[in-house]
């Protein structure tokens, strides 16, 4: 069976169709919160610290509560948490836009303002720690075992989807249509949407947990998070595509910080029009995951983050450079080899390569940890992936914003890719001596437990249709 006659029982199943069109719109909503928010503070503070702080402030809690989160799900209805989740989502959406339009007609405080829209920031990044592990521990509930696999295929094509579209599409085109007021409104109806829908799906049955030897739920929780860590710290391979999984995400996260004011300060563009100037990277995120798909199973796991890691240094320094030329840079033109060329030609060749060497490193680092970790644990470890990733970006965000108001936006960039160079040399004398993985036929002939579920639980739902598991739910 191909992949596009795979996604077909999935589609024609109505509950799975609900969680998925939920998904399109709270992605919508989530994507589209944190361009708005650091575009929002860049309009009226023009600082760079001010709009790392928000960048912080959405990955905080991620390391907070990232890993209580799979815990929580175990002992509290996920339908529960999904329509709660979004409608207190569409609450701080509606917050977010009263603030903007306070902050951007000088009715408030600086200092105030920028307050409310981190704690407003923080409290909708929370839920969504919540959200996310809930809404997977979901589909192993309302699709078949057999289609479960297409069902998270999509899932994940769509995330995909929403992220490009969001980012180079949504947010520029809502905000000149509908100023940043209108643009967070937008994104509070997103919500109020997904609600509706999520409380049109069947309850689920929470299952009762047994404790061992007087253990608490309590002591049960943090015993469970600690085997999480422990696993990874002890199988060196998952530890090192975890921390290339963070090296990527921590750079991409510093890049979404200092690009509004990279295109309003360096370049001289609109603070929204900066997606233009790094949207193609999303063309080289396409090229390379056909690559990697088509050609990575042919080549040693270690070459193509290495290879990933020195492409997107070349993109960062190129992109770095630009800025160098000022205000006018876009406008600017040079000789090679005899041709005249303007410098958006090296847009168009550095932003590529960025998004082709973040491609090259994220989708073998994440292949690694899902053959590395067994079913049994491997919901935990991709939470121990996310809070490490967080974690480790937050202390780089904040020290970027300050930096790029000394230094400039530019050197910032130049320095980041600068230092992939040795980073890069490091991991290949590091990770070349490890042995080839063992093979993983059932890697893709398994469905994969999320983060909530156990194998066992997962077969046993599967074991049911959609009809049944809701007639089971309800009763």
């Amino acid at each position: 069976m191909n992949q596009a006659q795979g996604y077909l029982p999935v589609l024609r199943n109505p509950n799975f169709l609900k969680l998925w069109i939920a998904q399109i719109l709270s992605l919508m909503g989530l994507q589209s919160l944190l361009l708005l928010a650091v575009i929002l503070i860049e309009e009226v503070t023009n600082s760079g610290i001010q709009t790392a702080g928000a960048i912080v402030a959405f990955s905080l809690p991620a390391v907070i509560f990232g890993p209580i989160a799979g815990v929580v799900l175990d002992r509290v209805s996920k339908k529960t948490i999904l329509v709660v989740s979004n409608a207190a989502r569409v609450l701080s959406q509606a917050l977010l836009a009263s603030l903007a339009y306070l902050g951007l007609n000088n009715a408030m405080h600086p200092a105030l303002f920028v307050g409310l829209v981190y704690l407003t920031i923080f409290i909708t990044s929370a839920v969504g720690q919540f959200f996310a592990p809930a809404e997977g521990a979901t589909m192993p509930l309302i699709v078949k075992r057999k289609e479960l696999f297409a069902a998270n295929s999509l899932f994940t094509l769509t995330i995909v989807a929403i992220q490009i579209l969001a980012l180079i599409l949504y947010v520029p085109i809502s905000v000149k249509t509908f100023g940043i007021l209108g643009a967070f409104v937008s994104l509070a109806v997103f919500y109020l949407a997904a609600t509706f829908l999520l409380m049109l799906l069947p309850r689920d049955e929470v299952v009762a947990r047994a404790t061992q030897n007087g253990e608490s739920p309590l002591q049960r929780g943090w015993r469970e998070i600690g085997e999480g860590w422990r696993f990874t710290l002890e199988h060196q391979r998952v530890l090192i595509a975890i921390l290339q999984f963070s090296l990527v995400f921590t750079i991409v996260s510093v890049l979404g910080e200092i690009a509004p004011g990279y295109a309003n300060r360096v370049l001289g563009l609109a603070t929204e029009d900066a997606v233009f100037v790094f949207s193609p990277a999303g063309i080289g995120i396409v090229l390379a995951s056909l690559f990697v798909v088509r050609f990575g199973q042919n080549l040693p796991r270690y070459v193509l983050p290495i290879a990933g890691m020195f492409v997107m240094g070349a993109g960062l320094i190129g992109l770095g450079i630009i800025g160098l030329f000022g205000e006018h840079a876009l406008n600017t033109q040079f000789q090679f080899l005899g041709f005249t060329l303007n410098v958006t030609y090296i847009v168009g060749i550095a932003a590529p390569l960025l998004g082709i060497g973040i491609a090259l490193v994220l989708i073998p680092a994440q292949t690694a940890v899902q053959e590395g970790a067994t079913d049994e644990i491997r919901g935990r470890v991709l939470t121990v992936q996310l809070t490490l990733a967080n974690g480790l970006s937050i202390p780089l965000l904040v020290a970027a914003g300050g930096l790029s108001d000394v230094f400039g936006i530019p050197e910032i960039v130049i320095t980041l890719g600068a230092i992939l160079f040795p980073l890069a040399l490091f991991n290949w004398l590091y990770v070349r001596r490890f042995p080839p993985p063992p093979p993983s036929a059932q890697l893709h002939s398994q469905p994969i437990p999320l983060a909530g579920e156990t194998t066992a639980r997962v077969e046993e739902a599967n074991e049911l249709s959609p009809s049944q598991t809701r007639v089971k739910a309800e009763s």
